[in-house]
């Protein structure tokens, strides 16, 4: 089933990143929708409105991802114009809702596969169902003889022959929907790795701008101290000036 991975929800994120994240929570609510009409595919239940309610749907879906992405894109632009520290404490809002989108993502392209595995498999039984009925109308249309029986015995190889020919397509379908699904989780797996790593990097930024902010503190004070003294060394020339001017005084006058 689809997994609840977006739990913060709008209230604990911020910089903007609101919007996303209830597009991200909406998103999600979609594919859990969409996975309860996915369980009448196949089923008698597989009716042309359940699969229409299932295309509608689906195309919702496919919008909110559209937008996500839009939101997405738009921040990273965003964040790229801000100052270093305030970037630094929205980046990890990005990644953790880039990631949560991600995963999210993933359990819907998985559902669609499953989706395709069992409209597939419902429309070769319903080729095999009608090949089965034609081929006893056939045989109950033609005369029973022994000559007449061979020909019949020979048609219902060739529908055999079809059905299994159908069959072996169907199983190389399957096993491809395999492979495909195999490299999806691939994908998955190397998304995550991803995220974790980005998230090793924007734990070592923080690191630094910490660093930065505290040898900011030790270079403010010098610059202080630099002030300081050159406001004494002009004082005290001043008072020397004044010593000098006083002393020549002293001097003519004597």
């Amino acid at each position: 089933g689809v997994q609840q991975s977006v739990g913060d929800g709008g209230a604990s994120v911020g910089g903007g990143y609101e919007q996303v994240s209830d597009s991200i929570v909406q998103y999600q609510r979609n594919i859990a929708l969409l996975e309860k009409l996915a369980r009448n595919v196949g089923t008698k239940n597989d009716t042309s409105v359940s699969q229409t309610q299932y295309n509608l749907q689906l195309e919702v879906i496919q919008q909110l991802g559209q937008r996500i992405e839009t939101q997405l894109r738009s921040h990273e632009s965003r964040l790229s114009t801000l100052p270093r520290s305030e970037a630094s404490s929205l980046r990890t809002t990005h990644v953790k809702l880039t990631r949560d989108y991600r995963l999210v993502e993933q359990q819907f392209k998985t559902l669609q596969l499953d989706v395709k595995r069992k409209r597939g498999l419902a429309e070769v039984r319903a080729r095999e169902a009608e090949e089965e009925r034609m081929g006893r109308n056939n045989r109950g249309g033609v005369g029973v003889g022994v000559g007449v029986g061979g020909i019949i015995g020979g048609g219902g190889g060739d529908v055999d022959g079809a059905m299994t020919e159908e069959g072996m397509r169907w199983q190389m379908q399957i096993q491809e929907d395999k492979i495909n699904e195999e490299i999806m989780r691939e994908r998955e797996e190397e998304i995550r790795n991803i995220h974790k790593g980005m998230h090793q990097v924007n734990e070592i930024y923080k690191d630094l701008a910490h660093l930065v902010d505290e040898q900011q503190e030790g270079v403010d004070q010098i610059e202080t101290q630099m002030e300081n003294a050159k406001e004494n060394t002009a004082t005290g020339l001043k008072h020397i000036e004044k010593a000098n001017e006083s002393s020549q005084s002293q001097c003519i006058i004597s």
